[in-house]
C-alpha cells in the first residue's frame, strides 16, 4: 500500500469537502439540506481533518478544532477518499459508503445519541442517501396511501403524544415508540428501553432497527389489527397501528422484553456485529425484564385501545382543522373576487360618468341653448313660446339628473380635489333632496391616501348615508372623517332608532352592511358598530401600516 503523505491526505480531504459538501451542485446536497440549521458534521483521514456547518441556507467550513459535530465520517485510509470524488447521486453515494463501512474501510461516529440526532434531521440525511431505505415491495405496499403524503404533525398533535408515550412508558416500564409510515420516530419515551438506547446509538444498529421496524409495519398495514413480533435482536416487541379514516399513517410501538433470561454470549457477539462496547449492553439486560406472551399480549390491548382512542380523536381535528383551511382558502378566493368586481364596477362607473358627461350631457346642453335662443325669437308667438319655455325647464331638469347620477356613478371632485371634497358634495347634494340634515366634520391631509381608499370609503359613506335615509328614521347624520398619525377614520352616525341586537339580524340593511364590511377590509380597514344610546354609529378605521398600497 502507497502511504499517502499528511499534505496529500489534507488535500484529498478539501476536495471532498469542496465538492461533495459545500458545492451547492453537490449530489449529496439534497441531503444535506434535511440536516437542521446549525448543523455541524466533521471528516477525518489519517493526519488530516475538516468541518462542515450548515446556517443561513448554506453550507460552509469552519475551523475543525473548535466544532462540536453531530457525527464524524472517519477515513482509515486517504487513498480511498478519491473514489468519492466520481460518485453522480445520492444513493450511489450511500451504497459506496456502506460498502467501506463493512469493509472497515469507513466508519460513522455518532457523537450523541441517536435520537437527539434523529431530531436535527440525521435520520432524513441517512434516508435520502438510501443507506436507511426500505424494500421495493414495502414501497408498493403503502403508495395508495392518501394520507401518507401529509405531514405526521398536520394529522396528530406531536407534543400530546410526546406526553402520551411517557406517561404511558412510566407505568408499563418499556420504552415506546410512535413511528410514521416512513419508519421515522415522531415521538419516543424518554424513558425505558437503554438495551434499545445503546444499540441504536450505531450505525449498524440503526439500520437493523430500521428494517425491524418496517418489517413490523408492513405486517400491520396487512393485517390492519395489532401484532406480537420478535426484533432483529431477539426482544419481544408489540405493535398497536394508528389508522385515520380507514388509514394506516403509523404505529405505537414497545419494546422490549424476553421471555428468559438473556444469553450473555449472544448479545455480546451482537455487540461486536453492532461495532459497540460489549460490557454496558450486557450490563443494560439486567433491566430487561422477562414476562410471557400472556403479559405481553395484555400490554398490547391497552396500547392498540389507546391508539384507537388517539387516532380517533386526531383524525375528527384533522378533518375539522382540514375544514377550517378549506373555509379560509374560500373565503380568500371571495374575498379576491368581490375587490375584482368592485374594480370593474367602478371602471365601468367612471366610463358611464364620462360618457353621460361628454356626449349625452353636451348633447343636452346644446339643445338647451337652441331652445333659449328660440325663446327668444317667439315673443312674437305666446303659444310657441310657452312650448319653448316649458321644453327648455323640461331640459334643464333632466341635466340635473344626469349630472346627479354622473356624480353618482363616479364623483370627479374624487379625482380632482380629493376625498374631502368628494364628500362635502355628497352631505350638499343628499341635503338639498331629502329632510334630513346631513353634515361633514372632516380633519387631516389626505395627499397620501391611495386611490383605492379614496374611492372605498367614498362608496362606505355613500352606502352608510343610504341606510340613514331607508330605514334609520332619523332627522340627523354626521359624517366624521379623520386623517391623524394612528391612521385613518370614518364614521356615520344617526339619532334615528337604531338597531336592536347585531346589525347581522336586520335583513332590510344586511346586505347593506355586508358591501360595507368587504369593502373595509379590502383596504386593510376595520368595520365595527360603535356603542351608542340612540340612533346607530358606524366607524372604519384604517391603521396607517396596513392601508393598501398605490
Amino acid at each position: 500500500m502507497i502511504l499517502v503523505g499528511e499534505n496529500m491526505a489534507q488535500k484529498l480531504l478539501d476536495k471532498f469537502t469542496a465538492k461533495l459538501l459545500i458545492n451547492p451542485e453537490s449530489p449529496i446536497r439534497p441531503a444535506l439540506d434535511l440536516l437542521d440549521e446549525g448543523s455541524v458534521l466533521k471528516i477525518r483521514a489519517p493526519g488530516s481533518c475538516a468541518a462542515i456547518e450548515k446556517r443561513s441556507g448554506g453550507i460552509f467550513e469552519i475551523e475543525s478544532e473548535t466544532a462540536t459535530p453531530l457525527f464524524e465520517i472517519r477515513f482509515l485510509d486517504s487513498e480511498d477518499i478519491p473514489v468519492f470524488l466520481e460518485i453522480k447521486s445520492a444513493i450511489e453515494f450511500g451504497e459506496l459508503f456502506q460498502a467501506m463501512v463493512r469493509e472497515g474501510k469507513l466508519k460513522l461516529d455518532l457523537l450523541m445519541s441517536f435520537l437527539d440526532l434523529w431530531d436535527k434531521g440525521v435520520g432524513f440525511f441517512l434516508k435520502e442517501i438510501g443507506v436507511l431505505s426500505a424494500p421495493s415491495g414495502y414501497a408498493d405496499l403503502i403508495k395508495p396511501l392518501q394520507l401518507r403524503e401529509i405531514a405526521f404533525t398536520e394529522i396528530l398533535d406531536v407534543k400530546y403524544l410526546q406526553q402520551l408515550v411517557d406517561e404511558l412508558a412510566r407505568i408499563i416500564g418499556v420504552r415506546l415508540w410512535i413511528l410514521d409510515m416512513n419508519s421515522m420516530p415522531v415521538a419516543v419515551s424518554t424513558t425505558g428501553g437503554e438495551h434499545c438506547q445503546l444499540i441504536i446509538d450505531s450505525l449498524e444498529g440503526v439500520m437493523r432497527c430500521y428494517g425491524s421496524s418496517i418489517g413490523g409495519l408492513t405486517e400491520l398495514k396487512k393485517a390492519m389489527a395489532p401484532k406480537v413480533r420478535i426484533c432483529h435482536a431477539g426482544f419481544i416487541c408489540f405493535d398497536a397501528p394508528l389508522i385515520l379514516g380507514g388509514e394506516m399513517v403509523g404505529m405505537i410501538s414497545g419494546d422490549a422484553s424476553l421471555t428468559e433470561v438473556p444469553d450473555k454470549e449472544y448479545f455480546r457477539e451482537l455487540a461486536i456485529e453492532l461495532g459497540i462496547e460489549p460490557e454496558p449492553l450486557i450490563e443494560s439486560l439486567e433491566k430487561v425484564r422477562c414476562v410471557d406472551i400472556a403479559e405481553v399480549e395484555f400490554l398490547l390491548s391497552v396500547v392498540n385501545a389507546i391508539a384507537q382512542v388517539v387516532s380517533e380523536m386526531s383524525f375528527k381535528q384533522y378533518q375539522l382543522s382540514d375544514l377550517s383551511k378549506e373555509l379560509s382558502r374560500k373565503n380568500v378566493e371571495l374575498k379576491a373576487l368581490f375587490q375584482a368586481i368592485t374594480e370593474i364596477q367602478e371602471r365601468e362607473r367612471a366610463s358611464i360618468a364620462r360618457d353621460l358627461h361628454d356626449d349625452t350631457g353636451q348633447n343636452l346642453t346644446n339643445a338647451l341653448v337652441n331652445l333659449e335662443m328660440a325663446l327668444g325669437e317667439a315673443a312674437s308667438n305666446p303659444d310657441l313660446g310657452a312650448h319653448l319655455e316649458s321644453a327648455s325647464i323640461s331640459i334643464s331638469s333632466v341635466l340635473k339628473q344626469l349630472h346627479d347620477l354622473s356624480a353618482s356613478l363616479h364623483p370627479p371632485l374624487l379625482d380632482d380635489l380629493g376625498l374631502t371634497e368628494a364628500l362635502h358634495n355628497l352631505v350638499r347634494r343628499m341635503n338639498g333632496d331629502h329632510g334630513i340634515e346631513f353634515k361633514l366634520m372632516a380633519r387631516g391631509e389626505e395627499t397620501e391616501l391611495p386611490s383605492e381608499v379614496k374611492i372605498n370609503l367614498y362608496r362606505i359613506a355613500q352606502e352608510g348615508l343610504s341606510n340613514v335615509l331607508k330605514h334609520s328614521g332619523a332627522t340627523k347624520a354626521m359624517v366624521y372623517f379623520y386623517i391623524s398619525e394612528e391612521g385613518v377614520d370614518l364614521m356615520i352616525a344617526d339619532n334615528g332608532k337604531g338597531i336592536q341586537g347585531s346589525i347581522e339580524d336586520d335583513g332590510g340593511v344586511h346586505l347593506g352592511f355586508v358591501n360595507m364590511r368587504e369593502r373595509a377590509e379590502q383596504i386593510g380597514g376595520i368595520f365595527e358598530r360603535l356603542p351608542s344610546e340612540f340612533g346607530l354609529t358606524l366607524s372604519i378605521h384604517i391603521p396607517r401600516q396596513e392601508r393598501a398600497p398605490v
